[in-house]
């Protein structure tokens, strides 16, 4: 804070950035000031363009996407380099968060990553020990219980914002997978919240 920074660019450079206000309390996490984001970056681009978009007229939901890109930028602090994930995998991971609200098939997924669906399929249990379907719901899920307990979305917006919008099938996932349906996973740290059908 309060240092200038100059840069000189040939061509057009995009960036998306946030000014932070650090607590004096809670867990503290070490991210390098730059770092190569690598496949997460659309990713990343992406939840800071969601969080300046939802700002104006939804603060809590800028928060909240706010929130997950921070999250994701401190995971790549902690990733592991070349050596690790399968370039196929890693891409096919970026695609799924970059995407959690479309419809998604691994066919297409594959496609995307640059190989066979077949081979996407043997990679991926090879490396997460998870199938891509698998993966995709559980990501869903997550980033539903986050937005559930973080964001004052209403739980149709949620469900819809992470490509479930059948209400009935969104409170059977939350129920097999977070234990618990929308309104609880909410209550237990929005209390009195009211929220809709779920």
């Amino acid at each position: 804070p309060g240092t200038e920074a100059t840069f000189d660019y040939r061509g057009r450079s995009e960036h998306l950035y946030a000014h932070l206000r650090v607590a004096d309390a809670g867990e503290r996490h070490l991210v390098p000031v730059v770092q190569d984001a690598g496949t997460e970056a659309p990713l990343v681009s992406g939840l800071l363009k969601r969080a300046l978009a939802a700002m104006p007229g939804a603060p809590a939901r800028a928060t909240a996407e706010m929130w997950t890109a921070l999250w994701r930028v401190a995971g790549l602090a902690g990733r592991e380099r070349p050596g690790g994930a399968h370039g196929a995998v890693a891409a096919a991971m970026a695609h799924i968060e970059a995407h959690l609200a479309a419809p998604l098939t691994v066919p297409e997924i594959a496609r995307r990553s640059g190989v066979s669906h077949s081979h996407l399929t043997r990679l991926f249990r090879s490396e997460t020990g998870s199938t891509v379907a698998a993966y995709i719901r559980a990501r869903r899920l997550e980033h539903a219980g986050h937005l559930l307990r973080e964001s004052t979305m209403s739980v149709q917006a949620i469900a819809c914002s992470v490509g479930i919008s059948d209400l009935q099938a969104f409170n059977k996932a939350c129920h097999r997978e977070l234990g618990g349906s929308p309104r609880a996973i909410r209550g237990r740290l929005l209390p009195g919240d009211t929220v809709g059908p779920g």
